[in-house]
């Protein structure tokens, strides 16, 4: 197969619009001038990291769409999907889905029970802003920072008026999606609120590779039925002060497929959760303060008639924590904080409801030169668990600038992940002796950037490098009952290219862009004396990863075409068995109208395009070519002057 099949599509284009409505897409890209964006330590204390930032221009395409669906055309991350509606997990530089931190408004959303959060179930219009940022952070996001980490921010501006906008969609196998969003906001008040409901049946055909003559069979028991609502508040007290809010409900019913080796399935998942912060922060020149809250109670059931199971699970995490900086002269930073995440646990299947009490403790020092061109950070983060004192993490970071448009990046940093409720608790083979994952991760980037009226560009190269030892897995015992050990030492180390072209012409606007991964994730340890995969590449970790995406906007009219292709996965520890490599084509086509003080929207997606007929995860259907339709308006009032 080509990596890039040779097909042009010439199609009336269209610009996507958000609620401020940007029209010209590079523009866009570079207007991230926000307060509450600007002070998070993501901005301040990790710039010798790679990373990238996705602003609500970018998420607008994808309004009817998930995390997971923006990271994987977006992103250099691979996203490991159980099929369409089902779950989704993320895998960074050949690490592990409980490796990744996701935090919301700084807030780590990650289970205490199994270390993941499903990116499927995070829909897109309920975040303004997501932030990529690529290796090891422990010392600054904590546990499960090792891979990588993803930022979910809202945030809104003042003195707008009252802003209301509606979509609704129509796509194949019924899915169904309506989103309503509506804020009012005042000089010193803002509220908004945004609703969403989505069903849809999902019983796509597809070829099922695991019978005889590979017959086309149709998705069933795929059904899901997901609706949720944000609720925010924000209060600016004076010049220096504001406070906020956030309630985010969702109720998420999802039957789960069988896989192509079974004939039948009745399983049912049903999530259900609650996630409320509260924030304040003071922000002046010399000095800044942020006290912030969190109450996360969340609810889990599965239930499958066939086998008699009915599992029912809920946890609840609170956290707290405050932080300060101030600069001890004009070329520094210094940040100071404190973290306190109490967690705990109530199902059947543990020996005992399990419950943990987190503290950290948590600083970052910057110094730059006095014409900015250099920047040095050096950050650490001590955590006791009980009792019990986790290894400091410290790391270094360096950027600068060498040439006019050349910058180079350096970074080095401990990373660690504690064992979770499931490794620990597990009524049927649980380890309370388990210690945490730790290790070191390493990279250094190059990057030219280069900035003309008319045309820019940005090209990258980064190589990574990281080792993690004690390495959790599960392992069956002299009693064929299955167990966690600290076994595996893994050895992660690839190269990274980005490449970004912008051409611009009064109302016309042309980006090409490419990414390309390279990954060796290897078992250096073995696990037992005749250990099979012994330096072999982990399972479900690709290799190679390319993409490529072309976006051409004029006036009200956008089209972007983009492909992606996946290399080969091994399936089996020896690597024995993988699954063969795909290429899967998606389009986006929106036009936009101008109706007085409204905006209307028209939009298309197609989704495989080519009908390309892959798995991303063994013996899990795909979907064939499907698509989605819809339509968006946007009405402002502006405050009377």
């Amino acid at each position: 197969m080509n990596l890039f099949k040779v097909n042009c599509v010439f199609l009336l284009t269209g610009i996507s619009f958000s609620g401020y409505a940007q029209e010209n897409v590079a523009d866009t890209i570079r207007q991230l001038n926000v307060v509450e964006v600007s002070t998070s330590r993501l901005i301040l204390f990790s710039n010798a990291n790679k990373s990238e930032t996705l602003d609500s221009a970018l998420l607008d395409r994808y309004t009817s769409s998930n995390l997971a669906d923006i990271l994987l055309n977006e992103s250099q991350i691979f996203i490991k999907s159980y099929g369409l509606g089902s779950l989704a997990s993320s895998s960074f530089r050949g690490s592990g889905a409980n490796h990744t931190s996701v935090l919301w408004n700084g807030f780590n959303l990650q289970s205490p029970m199994n270390g993941i959060i499903d990116l499927s179930l995070i829909p897109a219009n309920f975040m303004n802003n997501v932030a990529i940022q690529y290796g090891g952070a422990g010392a600054l996001w904590g546990t499960g920072a090792v891979g990588g980490s993803i930022h979910l921010s809202n945030f809104s501006e003042n003195n707008k008026g009252l802003t209301v906008s509606t979509t609704s969609s129509f796509g194949s196998f019924s899915d169904k999606q309506q989103q309503v969003n509506a804020e009012f906001s005042k000089k010193r008040l803002i509220s908004s609120l945004k609703v969403f409901n989505h069903d849809a049946k999902n019983d796509f055909p597809f070829i099922n590779s695991a019978q005889y003559g590979k017959p086309q069979q149709k998705q069933t028991n795929a059904e899901l039925k997901e609706y949720g609502f944000l609720q925010e508040n924000y209060f600016t007290i004076n010049n220096y002060q504001k406070i906020n809010t956030r309630l985010w409900y969702q109720s998420n019913d999802r039957n789960i497929p069988p896989s192509m080796t079974q004939n039948i399935s009745v399983s049912n998942q049903k999530d259900e959760f609650y996630r409320a912060t509260a924030e304040w922060q003071r922000v002046k020149e010399k000095l800044t303060l942020l006290i912030r809250a969190a109450y996360f109670d969340e609810f889990l059931s599965f239930t499958d008639s066939l086998i008699n199971i009915e599992n029912k699970s809920r946890t609840k995490v609170f956290i707290s924590e405050g932080e300060t900086r101030f600069s001890i002269s004009k070329y520094d930073l210094l940040n100071i904080g404190v973290n306190n995440t109490y967690s705990e646990a109530i199902t059947k299947d543990y020996v005992e409801n399990a419950h943990q009490n987190r503290t950290a403790v948590f600083a970052s020092y910057k110094l730059h030169s006095k014409n900015n061109n250099w920047d040095v950070v050096l950050s650490a983060r001590q955590e006791f668990i009980e009792n019990k004192t986790i290894p400091i993490a410290p790391s270094i970071g360096i950027k600068g600038k060498i040439f006019r448009h050349f910058y180079i990046k350096a970074n080095a940093a401990k990373h660690y992940r504690i064992p979770t409720f499931n490794d620990l608790y597990w009524a049927q083979g649980g380890n309370p002796n388990l210690l945490p994952e730790n290790g070191w991760s390493e990279e250094a980037s190059l990057e030219h950037l280069y900035n003309l009226k008319k045309i820019s560009w940005e090209l990258s190269a980064t190589a990574f490098n990281r080792n993690i030892d004690n390495w959790i897995i599960w392992l069956p015992n002299n009693y064929g009952i299955w167990s966690p050990e600290n076994i595996l030492t893994v050895w992660s180390r690839g190269l990274e290219y980005k490449a970004k072209i912008n051409f611009r012409k009064n109302k016309f606007n042309f980006q090409l862009s490419g990414l390309y991964n390279y990954i060796l994730s290897t078992n250096e340890k073995a696990s037992t004396a005749n250990d099979a995969s012994l330096d072999k590449q982990l399972i479900y970790v690709p290799i190679q990863n390319v993409q490529g995406s072309m976006t051409v906007v004029y006036r009200g009219t956008m089209i972007n075409y983009t492909q992606i292709y996946t290399g080969y996965r091994y399936t089996l520890s020896d690597n024995s068995k993988y699954l063969k490599p795909y290429s899967v084509a998606n389009i986006q086509v929106s036009q936009t109208f101008l109706i007085c003080t409204s905006k209307i929207k028209v939009f298309a997606q197609f989704n495989n395009l080519w009908n390309e007929t892959y798995q991303v995860l063994a013996y899990r259907a795909m979907p064939l070519f499907n698509y989605q339709i819809g339509l968006s308006m946007l009405f402002n009032q502006p405050n009377k002057k």
